[in-house]
């Protein structure tokens, strides 16, 4: 019974691991993507591909990104809960 919820935890972590990864790298196309926009829009001049970095370091620094480990603890409460919730209530 124990080996088949560990079964399920582990595939359910390398699923989780995937969509963390896959969210990632979208968040951070979209960031780049915005940062573009704002260097063209506002008529900035100087070194663009520094600017940019600069913005994608304060990025890895921001609340959005530390946002992605959501991906990994809400679901795992969710699992927790209900492991025991239908065994032991």
């Amino acid at each position: 019974m124990i080996l088949g919820w560990l079964r399920l935890a582990l595939f359910a972590l390398i699923g989780l691991t995937v969509v963390y990864f896959l969210t990632s790298i979208y968040s951070r196309s979209v960031r780049r993507e915005k940062l573009e926009k704002r260097w063209i829009s506002e008529g900035l001049e100087g070194d663009r591909d520094g600017w940019i970095e600069k913005g994608m370091q304060d990025y890895e620094k921001g609340l959005k990104r530390r946002l992605l480990w959501l991906i990994y603890i809400l679901p795992m409460l969710a699992f927790i809960a209900t492991i025991y919730f239908v065994n032991w209530s």
